[in-house]
């Protein structure tokens, strides 16, 4: 079980690698192609609806293949992927190979979430919390990478890196065994009743559903405005500071490591106060950590809030999805798929928004954006915990009578 854990956190460092990279390196390669920066959000936006196809035929995958092939098939995906984005093709050639990068990516995470949500027996939370940490392991060291690749003027090497450890990765995963997890990682056989016939797929309750459909949405808006803060930093700071280009790259560092702080301490603290608690102050301190930075009138001010915004972000999505989870009981897996689909969708659609913002407007326009986008995260929490509220208290009068 123990090496089935640490190559769900490998696989999530990767992750951190792919949906960080091209933010990262935007700015070289915006001056070498030539493009604009809504060119660059079109690129990312093309990632993320390959994202948003992996994680729904992801499911599919898993019943056709089992999910060892089909884990392998999205670490395959994602390092030729990210070969041929570091041999620096044409433009129209990375929009094209920039989806499957993403599917990738999708099915992996999809996967990895769904077995720790249905299938790991013990510390779910603080696994699923663990692998969260290590995605920006992958999100932090990517940029310290890309920086030092940029300063010797060979930034497309850094999707060559990412190949590489993409591969040995795959390469463990494919000859690796994990002891009880492996008959899980097989194809099941159909499930079928006394009169083999396939028995009938739960539904959702009449409460649950609302739930759920505020959840998707709170996941769109979140993973959204999740991508759209550290791939457009470097572009933000550019815009408002003197920086140069490779200390622009290490904003991005000084987010993921303010996310990888807070998900560590999260795992020690969420099973002694409690998922609410711990929900309602990461919404609400990214909010204010947001129009912070929006206010910024100088450089050490706006990495403070940078560091403060990443540091109370880093454990909302892991503890989101076991709320979500926790009002769903019996359709984990489908749930999760669910969320992490509308999550794709929302880091497809908004950095492309705010890429075309960008383009158009002052920058100011951008940050408060940014400031929106919390605050409908704050709303959408309010209605997701009165929900789930509501719903608790017609079980029990349901019971009772």
């Amino acid at each position: 079980m123990k090496k089935f854990i640490w190559i769900a956190c490998l696989i999530y460092c990767l992750n951190g690698f792919g949906h960080i990279i091209i933010g990262t390196i935007l700015e070289p390669m915006v001056s070498s192609y030539g493009i604009q920066y809504g060119d660059g959000g079109q690129l990312i936006m093309n990632q993320f609806l390959g994202f948003l196809v992996g994680v729904l035929v992801a499911p599919l995958l898993v019943n056709r293949l089992g999910r060892r092939i089909t884990l392998a098939i999205a670490l395959l995906s994602f390092a030729i992927s990210q070969f041929i984005f570091g041999s620096l093709p044409n433009w129209n050639l990375l929009l094209f190979v920039a989806p499957f990068a993403g599917a990738g990516i999708g099915i992996g995470e999809t996967v990895v979430a769904a077995l720790i949500v249905a299938h790991l027996k013990e510390k779910k939370a603080s696994t699923l919390i663990l692998v969260e940490v290590f995605f920006g392991v992958g999100a932090l060291l990517i940029p310290i990478i890309s920086a030092f690749l940029i300063a010797k003027n060979i930034w497309n090497v850094s999707f060559s890196f990412v190949a590489c450890v993409t591969t040995i990765t795959l390469l463990f995963w494919l000859f690796s065994s994990f002891g009880e997890m492996d008959s899980v990682l097989k194809k099941q056989p159909k499930q079928v009743d006394e009169n083999g016939r396939k028995p009938e797929k739960l539904r959702y309750t009449r409460n649950q559903i609302p739930i759920v459909i505020i959840g998707a949405v709170f996941f769109f808006m979140y993973v959204g405005a999740e991508m759209v803060l550290p791939n457009y930093l470097p572009t933000i700071l550019h815009k408002t500071t003197q920086l140069e280009a490779s200390s622009l790259a290490l904003s991005i560092t000084v987010f993921w490591l303010a996310m990888t702080i807070g998900r560590m301490f999260m795992t020690f603290i969420v099973d002694r106060i409690g998922y609410t608690k711990l929900f309602v102050v990461s919404c609400i301190g990214q909010f204010l950590g947001l129009i912070v930075f929006a206010l910024s009138p100088s450089i050490w001010i706006s990495y403070g809030a940078i560091f403060f915004t990443g540091l109370l972000m880093g454990g909302i999505f892991s503890i989101g999805l076991l709320i979500i989870n926790d009002t769903s009981k019996g359709h984990e897996e489908r749930t999760t798929s669910l969320l992490v689909a509308l999550g794709g969708l929302g880091g497809a659609i908004l950095p492309k928004l705010v890429g075309e913002l960008i383009d158009r407007f002052a920058i100011s326009v951008t940050l408060w954006t940014m400031v929106g986008f919390a605050f409908i995260l704050v709303s959408l929490m309010g209605v997701i915990f009165y929900l789930k509220n509501k719903s608790e208290q017609v079980e029990i009068e349901s019971k009772v009578s």
